[in-house]
């Protein structure tokens, strides 16, 4: 989160706004979740290439059952986000970001109170869906409070960081938007595999870009434990496996994916330098978005929406550009 030019804290109003109840839920880190969800939507289907176009134009008149789903993961993932920051609390107010739970905008009790609104909602929403779906929601919510709460906290856990991400992402999320459209099957555990993969190729390399704020806060994470030789082998080793499993499975859109990402982990691998890290890490994140836009063009009105209101948000309310498309080398 980009803090140049950002408003003192004597500047910020301490008082309630009306969005700052959305953004506690942090809607533009649930970009990515959406994107998994709509990944294993499309699988379900078992569409060849030859009806691709076909399914994207159906794709603008996505019936009420999908739409249910969609708000019920999105209004838990919301609720895993807001547990994070509570736990995050006095780390974010030494490090001044995320200023909605540490300046006190927000109270922690009122927090945990639309934390548990929201479970509560997206769970009756999944009843609708059956134990399964229930299950992988239920599952969805315990990784999320062991991936931030101590003493397990797996985010500062080397290892545990990638798997739990991976599973959370490239299993659950996709899972949760496979079974939305048909029903559990070891199919789905099989389409996964390339998303698990992929997810923790990407995560992988975040935990080099954190490791001196991880090491201040005394979490060990892969970055912190291997270091960034390492940890980059274990990208590369890991976006491999995706590539494989994609052209086995014939999954295009990880596919795609994965061979854009390739030459650019290359690079990562031979200068080991910032830039090129955050260009893999975020360079083949937005080409697995666009990807997915493709399938679903209305999703990327929805980008758009999200983006457009995210960076008016954090502007006015705290002077600061977030989200970034692209990090600033100087800042």
């Amino acid at each position: 989160m980009k803090r140049i030019g950002m408003t003192k804290k004597s500047e910020i109003s301490l008082k309630l706004q009306p969005l700052d109840l959305l953004f506690l839920m942090r809607p533009p880190m649930l970009i990515p979740v959406w994107a998994f969800f709509l990944a294993g939507f499309w699988h379900s289907k078992n569409i060849v290439l030859r009806e691709i176009l076909l399914q994207i134009r159906y794709s603008f008149i996505l019936k009420g059952n999908f739409w249910l789903s969609f708000v019920s993961f999105s209004l838990l993932m919301g609720a895993v986000y807001i547990i994070n920051q509570i736990v995050d609390c006095e780390s974010d107010r030494e490090n001044r970001k995320l200023f909605l739970i540490p300046l006190g905008i927000v109270p922690v009790k009122l927090a945990f109170s639309v934390c548990g609104i929201l479970v509560i909602v997206s769970l009756i929403i999944g009843y609708k869906y059956g134990t399964v779906y229930l299950v992988f929601l239920i599952i969805s919510l315990c990784i999320g409070i062991l991936y931030s709460v101590p003493p397990f906290r797996f985010k500062g856990k080397p290892v545990l960081d990638i798997i739990s991400n991976s599973i959370g992402y490239g299993m659950l999320a996709f899972g949760i938007g496979w079974i939305t459209a048909s029903s559990f099957s070891a199919q789905l555990l099989v389409h996964s595999i390339p998303y698990f993969f992929a997810a923790a190729s990407i995560f992988a390399v975040s935990t080099i870009l954190d490791v001196e704020g991880d090491k201040k806060d005394g979490a060990i994470t892969t970055g912190v434990c291997f270091g960034r030789k390492v940890t980059i082998v274990i990208s590369a080793v890991t976006l491999l496996i995706s590539l494989i499993s994609a052209v086995f499975l014939r999954d295009v859109v990880i596919g795609i994916t994965a061979v854009i990402g390739f030459p650019i982990i290359i690079v990562v691998i031979m200068k080991k330098r910032r830039e090129f890290i955050t260009l893999y890490m975020r360079g083949v994140s937005y080409v697995f978005i666009i990807l997915i836009a493709i399938l679903f063009p209305w999703f990327l009105l929805l980008l758009f929406a999200v983006y457009g209101i995210s960076k008016w948000y954090y502007k006015y309310r705290f002077g600061i550009r977030y989200p970034e498309l692209l990090e600033r080398e100087d800042e």
